[in-house]
């Protein structure tokens, strides 16, 4: 997806979470597009940077909700400032060129029987042409000279520029062209539209609000290409700059999703069931229903309310609700399956650094380490790859028994850096990190400390 999506979409204002999107990024983006939208009266719509995991799908089931869309970048492309101007065909006459020329103010592509473009015929190339017949008192010399076929006059010579390109890319060749329009393909070279360098040098940049994260690393790419507008948050800081300033709002609860229901709450404004439901899954994913050392009195009443306005249950019997949705949801999302150990390390993997150095911690739940033990060494040879790859000090994946509120950690990386985690280590090679379940607040902490003390 360019700097759009689709033309519907043009002068919405994008709200997303970070890469490798968890339950709490896709909450709190489809609950904060749909609530903005509501107290502003403007377009705002939810995205996502990745596909969702199978505790979002399972929350997206329960509550009947599709997905947000998939948003790869946000880098300008040059299709998106492609004017889908009609063709003329190889054979077609200059009477036609006149005509359509007359008609749109812009030089006609021309284009062979298989669309693709053979060049174009700015107004310039046609007068000349017709410059000695329009000097003439014959009609019929006038009339023979109309009757050329456009391909004996187009210059063949006119920049074509692919419609997936990113603007950034092209604007060296479009500085030195000497042409005001460039022909637009696709990537089957098929002729899709014109373009105007003056659009190309000053092409609009899309708007967007941040949430559940503000490091640029962990950002949709083509963030430097966009205006951010407003970031709202619940981690550490770790802020992008900005050109002008703009609403920031990082508090320290335990899920994005909190932070979005009392936005709703201080307006006096509710949410459509399936929204909160939805909005209630993120604050218990990331929370462990309720039971992390992140969780905050914020997030259980916020999570109180959002149980009534879902549906589930009236205050008295709320937290029976949320037991067994949490339950549900977290049972979704537990297991290592026979997912790949790529897989298993993608789907909520997250970066940090600190000191010149970086680190990947991704995080997996289980309801038992039995599953670990016969998946350790693929695991491993996977954290060894994302390290090489990356350029890491220390890859990790933090493996949760969220049964048992416990975790085991395989390590790739510095060995002098992974020596320096304050977790004894196990016979498998793991680090037992006993108590640990929550990956911002207890173990990046130590994490960061390991880095900062590399020096």
């Amino acid at each position: 997806m360019g700097i759009w999506g689709n033309m519907s979409e043009k002068e919405a204002i994008l709200v997303i979470g970070h890469r490798n999107p968890d339950m709490d990024a896709i909450a709190s983006a489809m609950g904060y597009a749909w609530l903005l939208s509501t107290l502003h009266n403007a377009p705002y719509s939810a995205g996502r940077t990745g596909e969702v995991n199978a505790q979002t799908a399972f929350a997206l089931a329960r509550f009947g909700a599709e997905a947000p869309p998939l948003v790869a970048d946000v880098y300008g492309r040059v299709g998106d400032l492609a004017e889908p101007l009609e063709a003329l065909r190889r054979g077609e006459t200059l009477l036609a060129a006149v005509q359509r020329i007359a008609a749109t103010r812009h030089p006609v592509p021309i284009v062979d029987a298989d669309a693709k473009p053979l060049g174009l015929l700015s107004g310039e190339a046609l007068f000349a042409s017709l410059a000695a017949a329009l000097s003439s008192t014959s009609v019929l010399e006038l009339a023979r000279s109309l009757d050329q076929k456009v391909e004996s006059v187009l210059d063949s010579t006119s920049i074509a520029l692919r419609a997936n390109e990113r603007i950034r890319d092209v604007l060296g060749q479009v500085l030195r062209a000497t042409q005001d329009e460039f022909l637009v393909v696709d990537e089957q070279n098929t002729y899709s539209g014109l373009v105007r360098k003056s659009s190309l040098l000053a092409p609009p940049r899309r708007k967007l609000v941040i949430v559940d994260h503000n490091e640029q690393q962990q950002a949709v790419p083509g963030l430097e290409d966009a205006d951010l507008l407003e970031v709202l948050d619940h981690h550490r800081l770790g802020n992008m700059p900005t050109a002008m300033p703009i609403r920031f709002r990082v508090e320290p609860v335990g899920s994005c999703s909190t932070l979005v229901a009392e936005t709703a709450f201080e307006h006096e404004q509710g949410f459509p069931p399936a929204l909160a439901g939805l909005l209630l899954c993120g604050i218990l994913s990331d929370t462990l229903v309720l039971r992390s050392p992140t969780t905050t009195k914020r997030d259980e009443r916020a999570a109180v309310r959002l149980v009534q306005m879902a549906g589930l249950a009236d205050e008295s019997n709320a937290q029976v609700a949320i037991e067994a949705l949490g339950r549900d949801l977290l049972s979704a999302g537990a297991g290592l399956g026979e997912r790949s150990a790529e897989d298993v390390i993608n789907a909520d993997l997250k970066f940090y650094d600190t000191n010149g150095l970086a680190a990947g911690i991704a995080q997996v739940e289980v309801t038992s380490f039995g599953e670990l033990t016969p998946r350790l060494p693929d695991l491993a040879r996977a954290l060894e790859h994302l390290a090489e790859t990356n350029k890491l000090a220390l890859a990790m994946l933090l493996v949760t028994d969220v049964v048992r509120g416990n975790s085991r950690l395989v390590v790739a990386g510095q060995a002098r850096l992974a020596a320096a985690l304050p977790y004894p280590r196990l016979d498998d090679g793991t680090l037992d990190a006993r108590g640990v379940v929550s990956r911002k607040k207890q173990l990046l902490p130590a994490v960061l400390a390991a880095l900062s003390q590399a020096m």
